[in-house]
């Protein structure tokens, strides 16, 4: 059996931490780390007693991208040349589908899918000195793991094809200018920071955090009208749960609120 490349640990109470643990090839994405990626992600979003979720790389490096060293194809039908990045898009889709925060600490390189696996969770960590690419072109290929939906939805149709089409990169600072960072930390530190972010969370509110974020989600897909229906509907099932309840007594009681009840609850 070969060691396992992807670790989870759970530092703070309501916070599990996934860890790409390849250091020796700077996190790339191989078929093992689907294989693993894709059962964690399954287990943490069944696991009540977690509330936040972090994605990280191990050895200072968040992910290279995708292996180039092994081949992407399995099997002899139509799909075969590509077939890692059908699995890869699956688990990309199931941590973009997680009922509960997800933020990434980045520290160095995002490159490729590593990149994408970035722009799937919802905050970005960011170290001063990471930095993110998109080298498709580079290597004759085609930007895979979402990156071209999420990066012209982001940047806009001209930016993303400056960027998608040279094989571009951005620091740091540049992406979180683009709205793509959500928070610069020192180098070294964006785990710490990221963890720190996400215990909050999980002290806070699970159902409003699971309904705010359907919310956003819903916001890149739907006109106005839709959005407010959704809204709407958001807002009649929250206020008919403990976490408006709680919120609504301790603004009353003029006390911070204690959402540590409604926490021992499943989702």
């Amino acid at each position: 059996m070969s060691e396992r490349v992807v670790l989870v640990d759970r530092p703070e109470p309501g916070v599990t931490v996934i860890t790409l643990n390849r250091p020796a090839a700077r996190n790339a994405v191989g078929w093992q780390t689907w294989e693993e990626l894709g059962p964690v992600v399954s287990e943490v979003a069944a696991d009540d007693r977690c509330r936040s979720v972090v994605l990280t790389g191990s050895g200072g490096s968040f992910c290279a991208g995708g292996d180039v060293k092994s081949s992407p194809s399995r099997g002899t039908g139509l799909g075969a040349p590509a077939a890692r990045l059908l699995v890869g898009q699956r688990v990309l889709e199931d941590l973009l589908r997680l009922p509960k925060p997800v933020l990434a600490a980045v520290e160095g390189p995002a490159m490729g899918i590593g990149w994408s696996l970035a722009l799937a969770c919802d905050v970005v960590v960011a170290a001063r000195d990471a930095v993110f690419g998109a080298p498709f072109v580079l290597r004759g290929l085609v930007p895979d793991g979402g990156a071209a939906w999420f990066l012209t939805r982001a940047l806009g149709r001209q930016r993303a094809a400056a960027l998608l089409l040279t094989g571009g990169r951005m620091t740091a600072a540049e992406a979180a200018a683009a709205g793509l960072v959500a928070h610069q930390a020192e180098p070294g530190a964006a785990l710490t920071d990221a963890v720190a972010m996400a215990a909050a969370m999980a002290r806070g509110p699970a159902e409003a955090l699971r309904l705010t974020k359907g919310m956003i989600r819903a916001a890149d897909d739907l006109p106005l009208e839709r959005f407010l229906e959704v809204e709407w509907l958001s807002a009649t099932l929250d206020m008919t749960g403990p976490d408006a309840v709680e919120g609504r007594a301790s603004f009353v009681e003029k006390r911070e609120p204690d959402f540590s009840a409604v926490r021992d609850s499943p989702l």
